[in-house]
Formats: structure tokens, sequence, C-alpha cells
């Protein structure tokens, strides 16, 4: 009866059961001695943006602030890991201990994950990006000017190297003007035909920002109490109404009344729906007998759930013993907490469909007017802040109303990429991209790329990556 409604549960989340046999995995003590080319390809070509002497100091400042704080998370002190005004001297720490076997033990998977991706791509465009007229100047200006905010910069070398692949024939970065006004980012062209490109790497909005904010201050109440009651437990839900509607206190009242239950609690009220039940430790505790696991991973929760969901929000909480030598892993767990959750509310999609319009109206100001103008904006979907159909659907209303003036804008692309926590034996790094485009103005449009992808320089299969 337990198993039925949590299975009941992960598929209002869009959760999939996996056959047990195919979470029972063991990490392979073999074959672990593999290299990534390509990776190691792209953090050489930065590097060497960098003067040596400067570039060693800001490397060996990484190393010794990563070594200190894994010391601390060691004692269960979960200080920062690296100086978030150079992230990308961290970015390619860890890019690096990936992609070379030697370094590999100090690879951080719940950051590096997303990072591993972003530099192997980079490597795969490096020959295309340096013909790149001011290819190099950008990329020197990603590891010297903006370290505190590398993922702007990494979009933008990732859409002209589309551009470059894909048949224009002159591309290049337009010179910064500071001091006289932002000016659009490329300028692309073949015979009989030229446009003006901006980029636009967009994080969370404010509101989805404030929206993660929310449910980790539900789930924070359910951890504690969970902890206070000494009694394992998981949390899954679907919330209907915006998240920062229903209180802190909303999922910890409902673990109040499953605590005083017996069996698994459900519920389904305006706000949402879920349900709260025991920890199975079965799957768990059976492959922590021979594996470390990351607490708090993908892969944990795949094995206290039968499979993990990307599209999920998930924070776990607990007391584990850290593994020797490595203590970013759990050689055991004793107590945990785990609350998943997803948003199917109308209007906060409505809300976040406002925030991508706003990112083209700031972006069309950018662009030469003379011309005709294509806009790249680039989300990296997080958990469930990433609703593919619903967002698509808001995203062409707000395009079909919008007005390019004297811009020159023709197209907006929405490049949606989710780097994803891999749960396979033999994967470990993956991404999955979705491409949508959207006309502006009236009258046919051209346009400039077509099917594009990202990371990759085939082009897409219909569907979505959700």
């Amino acid at each position: 009866m337990i198993d039925d409604r949590r299975l009941r549960w992960k598929r209002k989340l869009g959760m999939t059961e996996m056959p047990r046999d195919n979470t029972l995995w063991i990490a392979q003590r073999e074959g672990q001695d593999w290299r990534d080319e390509d990776v190691l390809a792209g953090v050489g070509w930065l590097r060497s943006l960098v003067p040596s002497a400067e570039w060693a100091d800001r490397e060996a400042a990484v190393e010794m602030r990563f070594q200190a704080a894994k010391r601390e998370w060691a004692q269960g002190r979960r200080v920062p890991l690296f100086d978030p005004e150079d992230a990308i001297a961290w970015y390619v720490h860890q890019a690096t201990r990936y992609a070379d076997p030697a370094l590999r033990p100090d690879f951080f998977l719940p950051e590096g994950y997303r990072i591993a991706p972003l530099f192997k791509r980079i490597g795969q465009l490096r020959d295309a990006l340096i013909g790149i007229e001011g290819g190099e100047a950008r990329a020197a200006r990603l590891m010297t000017e903006n370290t505190a905010q590398p993922d702007d910069s990494i979009y933008e070398l990732l859409v002209a190297g589309a551009y470059a692949r894909r048949g224009w024939a002159t591309v290049r970065f337009v010179p910064e003007t500071p001091g006289v006004g932002k000016r659009h980012d490329l300028m692309v062209e073949r015979p009989g035909e030229g446009w003006g490109v901006e980029c636009k790497r967009s994080g969370r909005s404010g509101y989805a920002r404030d929206e993660r904010l929310a449910g980790e201050r539900m789930a924070d109440g359910a951890h504690a109490l969970s902890r206070r009651a000494g009694r394992p437990l998981i949390v899954l839900a679907r919330f209907r109404e915006e998240l920062h509607t229903l209180g802190d206190d909303y999922l910890a009242a409902r673990v109040g009344y499953f605590l005083n239950a017996v069996g698994p609690y459900e519920w389904d009220d305006e706000g949402g729906e879920g349900m709260v039940a025991d920890v199975d430790w079965t799957r768990l505790h059976s492959v922590m007998v021979e594996d470390d696991i990351y607490f708090g991973s993908s892969r944990m929760v795949e094995l206290l759930l039968g499979s993990y969901e990307p599209a999920v929000d998930f924070t776990m909480a607990g007391d584990w013993t850290p593994a020797d030598g490595r203590p970013l892993h759990a050689e055991w767990v004793d107590h945990l907490s785990l609350v998943g959750w997803r948003s199917v509310s109308d209007e906060a999609a409505r809300r976040k469909s406002m925030h991508f319009r706003g990112l083209v109206a700031k972006a069309s100001t950018q662009l030469p007017g003379d011309r005709p103008g294509a806009i790249h904006v680039g989300y990296e979907g997080v958990g469930g802040n990433s609703e593919d159909g619903r967002r698509h659907e808001l995203n062409r209303r707000e395009m079909a109303s919008f007005e390019p003036g004297r811009t020159g804008l023709r197209m907006v692309y929405g490049n949606y990429f989710m780097p994803e926590l891999v749960t396979s034996r033999n994967e470990s790094a993956a991404v999955s991209e979705t491409l949508a485009w959207y006309p502006v103005g009236r009258g046919g449009v051209r346009d400039p790329l077509p099917g594009h992808m990202l990371f990759m320089d085939e082009d897409g299969r219909p569907g979505s990556h959700l």
C-alpha cells in the first residue's frame, strides 16, 4: 500500500519508476582512467589567455580554499567552496578535475556536473572561436574581467560558435564602448544577408528565485520536524498556488499531521496536494554497503525514491558519516529527510513569461536597427522552474504582441538547456537542450539559424527535454 501511494505521487510529479535492478548497481572499480580531451582543450585555451604568473596565483588560491573547505565539510560545517568574485577560476578548477583522472577525486559533483559540459563544448568550438574576429578578446574578458559572472560570456561564445559552424561567412564580436552605451554582441554576414545579434543569458528571474527560496523555507520546516522527531521521512508535493502565498509552515503542518497518524499521510487542498511517508532505506543502504555516495545527490534521490527527475526541486537534510579522504561523500547515512516539489501554478508560469518579455525588450534596444536583428535568450533549466510546454506557449503569446519598433528585431530564439545530474552507471555528464523560436513583426521572416543547437552541430529532434 505504501509503495502504491509513493508510485502514484511520483507520477503526479512526472517521475517514472525504474526497475529495481536498474537502480541497484555498484560503481565501476575499473575503467576510471579516462580523460576528456575536449574539456582539457577548452581549459587549455582559456588558461592561455591569462598571463601565466597571474593564473598560477589564482589557481593556487582556488585549490587552497577548496582543500580548507573540504576539511570544514568533514566536520559538518558547509562553508563556501570558492571565492564568488573569481567564479571562472572555480569553473576551470572543476572542469580540470572532471577531465583528468589524476585529479578526479576532487571533482565536486553537485556543481561540477553543470560546468563540465560547458567546457567540453568550448573545447569542441575552440578552433572556430579563434577564427572569429574578437573571439579571443571576448574569451580573455571572461577570464580576466567578468570573473564573477562567467555564464554570460560563455553563452555568448556558444552562440557565436553556432553561427560560425552553420555557414555564416563572417562572424565577429562587436567591440564594447564603455561610457557610450551598450551595443549588440555579434554581426553575422554572408552573401546578400547580414544580421545583428544580441545574446542574453538569463538566470532565474527575481520571481523564480523567490519561488525557489519559498520552497526551500517550507522544506526547511519539514526537515526540522523530521530531525526533532528522529523520524526519517519523505515529502512529495504539487503546488497549485504560488509558493510564496502558502506560508513557510505549509509543509511542516502536513508533516505534523503525519507524525500523529498511522502510516503515510496524504492531503489535497487549494494550495496543493501531496504525501508524507517514512523513508524506505532498503535500496540506499544496500548500495552503501559497497559505495560511498554524495549526500543529497541525484543518485541518493534515485535510491530513496526509485527514480530521479531533474524537473522536480529537491532538498535533503540528515546525519551522515563522511567517507575517509572524501568528506563530500557519505560513507553511511543514519538519518535523512527528503522533500521534492513541483509548481503547477498558472500564475507562477505567467509571471516567469513576463520576465522573458522584459529581457527581449531590453535586448532589442541594443540592436543596430539598420539590418534585421536576432536575440538569443539562454535559460539554464533548474528543477521545477523549467516547464517546457507551458513556458513555450506563454513566451509565444508574449512575442506575438511584441512591437519591435525601429530596432530591426525579427527573430527571438529561446535556448533552453538543462545540465543533468545523471544516475547512469556509465555516464558522467549530460545536457538536455531545447530550442524555441519566435518570429517578431509582420510579414515573412527569414530564420538566420534554423534548427540549431548550442551543444552539438546537428539539428535537434522535435520534442521536449522534460
